[in-house]
């Protein structure tokens, strides 16, 4: 379905380059000739499609200063809960780290050093 309405629109486009080029050689005098009568049409087009890149490029300048807010916008407060996220499991791990992982560790190092003992004082 969209590439018939492709085809539709660069047919279009082509008949309408067509037209406008058979006109504006029809428009020229007759003390032109046909060289110049074509010189003069390409510089017209050029012309024109000078005009519509400085539009399309105006228009993607616009485009892309109404991303760079949008993502600005956006962004900022994105970054904002991604930190206090950040914070919260850093205070997670350090609560993990004070209430489990430490008496775990200081245990097994009793239990080592207790074992150490047994076997310094079974070796004599």
């Amino acid at each position: 379905m969209r590439r018939g309405w492709l085809w539709v629109i660069v047919g279009g486009l082509l008949a309408i380059f067509v037209v406008l080029f058979v006109v504006l050689y029809l428009l020229g005098g007759p003390e032109q000739s046909a060289l110049e009568r074509v010189r003069d049409i390409a510089i017209i087009f050029l012309a024109l499609s000078t005009v519509l890149v400085v539009l399309l490029l105006g228009a993607l300048v616009g485009i892309g200063i109404w991303l760079g807010l949008l993502i600005r916008d956006h962004l900022i407060p994105l970054l904002a809960a991604a930190t206090e996220t950040m914070s919260r499991a850093k205070g997670t791990v350090e609560f993990v780290g004070e209430t489990i992982a430490r008496p775990i560790i200081r245990t097994y190092g009793r239990v080592a050093g207790l074992r150490a003992l047994i076997r310094t004082l079974t070796q004599r």
